[in-house]
């Protein structure tokens, strides 16, 4: 059925486009790839973790669709994480097409996931933040054990953010929405109306507006709501997003994503009786829970909320003992 991602199909079509579903080991359970002809080959954005059953979907779907892995001649991805990234790799080996990952996520990627320094690299952050040493060394254990899940690494090169490209017989551009990751790129169809929106508006939920401590936005809130505004200009029609299904309400879902960031920033200044670290905020506010990754998600959206209350002159920072206390300006 074009347009609605079935739970009985692995792939379908959006116009000319293929979507391809794949499985992962998280709470969405799912994300969509997209494979498209170009006038320059076979383009694919996104391509799913790497787990063996996501090998055997994009294996089955090429044939399905009647091409081979040497008919691929580019690859690009939306961002960095796992569930968009995680196959390219394994991609470029069987098609030899160049990855695209913007340059901010490129830097991202290198400093975080690439890295044989994890720890060193998020300590001083997330000390500052309120974590202690069982937190931060709980969260690089996490990224270490998922790691295998983006084997083996691509070579990447740097996509510019207006970079034109065909699919399917239309064109579309390359955009930067950061918030979801500092990096983050859509492509916008000049001629269709389209939007392959990767992570940053999908229909069932809101996903996180920032990827602390991955991230060297100051105000991802502020930048975020920035670029939602600038797709409001575009004139788009349907979103392919990166995770369940394809629709249509761009401006209403925007207008959602605002209103929830709003009424949590409105909670976090309310919550603020005394100066307090961001972590002891988030727990207080949004509730802990067991996951590492969760844990890093909740304190990161606390963080940006308190940013952009700091940046609105709401909020100011003290800093004791190497902790940032967060006070509310009376």
């Amino acid at each position: 059925m074009q347009g609605e991602l079935s739970r009985k199909q692995i792939l379908l079509k959006q116009g000319d486009i293929f979507v391809l579903k794949t499985t992962m080991p998280f709470p969405l359970r799912e994300s969509n790839a997209y494979i498209a002809e170009s006038d320059e080959g076979w383009v694919v954005i996104d391509t799913g973790v790497n787990i063996p059953e996501n090998q055997y979907r994009w294996t089955q779907a090429l044939k399905e669709i009647g091409i081979y892995f040497g008919h691929i001649s580019k690859i690009y991805i939306t961002h960095y994480h796992h569930d968009h990234m995680g196959l390219a790799g394994w991609l470029q080996q069987k098609s030899q097409a160049p990855v695209y990952l913007s340059e901010a996520d490129v830097e991202t990627f290198h400093t975080y996931i690439s890295s044989n320094y994890y720890y060193e690299a998020i300590k001083d952050w997330c000390l500052q933040a309120g974590w202690n040493q069982e937190l931060i060394k709980a969260l690089d254990d996490d990224v270490k054990s998922i790691d295998i899940l983006m084997q083996p690494y691509p070579q990447l090169t740097p996509l510019p953010e207006g970079r034109e490209i065909n699919l399917a017989g239309c064109r579309y551009r390359t955009y930067l929405l950061p918030g979801h990751s500092d990096g983050h790129v859509v492509f916008a169809g000049i001629d269709n109306g389209w939007l392959i929106g990767g992570d940053n508006i999908i229909k069932h939920t809101i996903l996180h507006l920032t990827d602390w401590p991955h991230t060297r936005l100051i105000n991802p809130l502020e930048e975020h709501m920035q670029a939602l505004q600038k797709l409001l200009t575009m004139k788009i029609n349907s979103v392919l997003p990166g995770h369940g299904i394809i629709f249509s309400d761009i401006g209403e879902k925007i207008a959602l994503i605002e209103q929830h960031h709003e009424k949590r920033k409105d909670q976090v200044l309310l919550g603020l009786k005394e100066p307090t670290p961001a972590w002891n905020l988030a727990v207080q506010l949004f509730r802990d829970n067991p996951y590492i990754h969760i844990k890093r998600l909740i304190l990161a959206e606390t963080l940006a909320y308190l940013n952009a209350l700091a940046s609105q002159q709401q909020v100011e920072i003290e800093k004791r003992k190497g902790v940032n206390y967060y006070k509310r300006i009376s």
